[in-house]
């Protein structure tokens, strides 16, 4: 989507993302909303810490090449199997899907689900509310997780971190981002940090986001010997007329003409 936006603007993808990431900041300072840190996942330490740990995974054959052929949502940025679709189309944002086919690089998350199904059972307030732990087993159980495309061909997308081992390829954005919660603590390069501040992580997270940290991030912290968060907490969606809010649809409230009201 980023790379697409700038594109349209006739920009680098990362300036177009300078642009951007000013109002957020500006936004925030408005709203009285203050962070210890910030950080974006362009900063060279995620990157660097990125490419480390993509390059131990493949090492440990965690990661592995092959064809991949399926429905892809360009407002997600993933792939959807037919079960997960809704009329042929993406369950979230209504909009029809891709078909794409193409070689790309995988993390082995499938072989964890036996693991995962185990440790949700053990800790039956690890995902919150109740009605999303069980929507998250009904998924593992149902036997329809497979491994996890962690590439995209620079054929069709450069805007994204390098593999480190493969240059024709960037990481998949899911993989790269849902990391940055534990690279911008200090993992692997201030561990004394990194270790005070995730002992106490939740995660506090839109249902449409349930997967990808239910699932992908769990089996991803699991393949590299790092502990679970205390809790996943998934909340409902903000609803304009019925409908999920959403800067895809473009029917989002602004929070700054909120805030003055």
């Amino acid at each position: 989507k980023v790379e697409k936006a700038a594109a349209a603007r006739g920009m680098e993808p990362k300036a177009h993302c300078d642009e951007t990431v000013v109002r957020f900041q500006a936004l925030w300072e408005r709203l009285g909303i203050t962070n210890d840190r910030f950080i974006r996942t362009t900063d060279a330490f995620h990157k660097e810490t990125v490419c480390k740990i993509l390059q131990d995974l493949y090492d440990r054959d965690e990661i592995y090449r092959a064809e991949y052929t399926g429905w892809y949502c360009v407002g997600c940025e993933r792939f959807f199997t037919e079960t997960e679709m809704v009329d042929g189309k993406c369950p979230i944002h209504g909009t029809e899907l891709e078909y794409r086919s193409e070689q790309n690089y995988f993390f082995r998350m499938e072989k964890y689900r036996g693991w995962l199904i185990d440790h949700i059972k053990a800790n039956p307030d690890f995902i919150r509310p109740r009605q999303y732990r069980n929507e998250v087993l009904s998924l593992l159980e149902s036997g329809a997780l497979e491994d996890l495309c962690i590439s995209r061909p620079k054929s069709r997308l450069t805007w994204g971190i390098d593999l480190p081992f493969d240059s024709n390829y960037v990481c998949y954005v899911w993989f790269d981002a849902l990391l940055n919660y534990c690279t911008a603590i200090g993992l692997y390069h201030d561990e004394p940090r990194f270790k005070k501040w995730w002992s106490a992580v939740n995660h506090l997270i839109g249902k449409d986001i349930l997967t990808t940290h239910s699932v992908y991030w769990t089996t991803m912290l699991f393949a590299l010997g790092l502990p679970m968060p205390r809790h996943i907490i998934a909340h409902g969606w903000w609803l304009v007329d019925n409908t999920k809010m959403s800067k895809s649809l473009g029917n989002v409230i602004n929070p700054l003409a909120m805030r003055d009201k």
